[in-house]
């Protein structure tokens, strides 16, 4: 059975038409940019598009897209052009307490990794270690199963796991750009 809440989290073909036009119409600003995009709020909504140049990230966007409920660690990604834009939920910025504890986790997770002398994934290192926030902890685990479900070869290495790229959507952690 499809819940109302859920039902309230999708986009219908008239908002996604809607949010295209002002996209059109150059109604946004840029609230990000990094080394292969620039994210966008679409004036009016909650919503924002990215543009990116890096493909990898664009497939990934294609996969989860219309697939929260199967992917609740991701920023839910409504909408892909074919090319290199995407259309997802605006998210808001972490509490300073949990950025840190990210923050801390991938430290150690540096070292971890220079002691492995090779190509680790953070989820080696989850499971090899055990001081972590249990809020940060439920968040990998899930991560990890999402990862593990997209089924691109070798996402777990080529994640980009920092606390940039971790904001909350509807109460829960979520990456926004991977």
């Amino acid at each position: 059975m499809i819940r109302l809440k859920h039902l309230l989290r999708e986009m219908s073909d008239s908002d996604i038409k809607r949010c295209l036009q002002k996209i059109q119409n150059k109604q946004f600003k840029i609230i990000g940019q990094g080394d292969n995009g620039r994210v966008y709020e679409i004036d009016g909504e909650d919503k924002v598009f990215k543009i990116t140049k890096e493909q990898d990230e664009y497939e990934v966007a294609d996969v989860i897209a219309n697939r929260y409920t199967e992917f609740t660690t991701f920023i839910p990604v409504y909408y892909v052009d074919g090319k290199n834009m995407y259309i997802m939920a605006n998210a808001t910025e972490l509490p300073n307490q949990i950025k840190r504890e990210i923050d801390f986790f991938m430290q150690d997770f540096a070292v971890f990794a220079r002691g492995e002398g090779g190509e680790v994934s953070i989820f080696d290192f989850l499971d090899e270690t055990d001081s972590i926030d249990p809020k940060l902890d439920n968040f990998l685990n899930a991560l990890k199963n999402d990862v593990n479900k997209i089924g691109i070869p070798e996402f777990d290495l080529d994640l980009d796991f920092r606390s940039d790229n971790i904001m909350m959507w509807n109460g829960n952690l979520v990456l926004v750009d991977w």
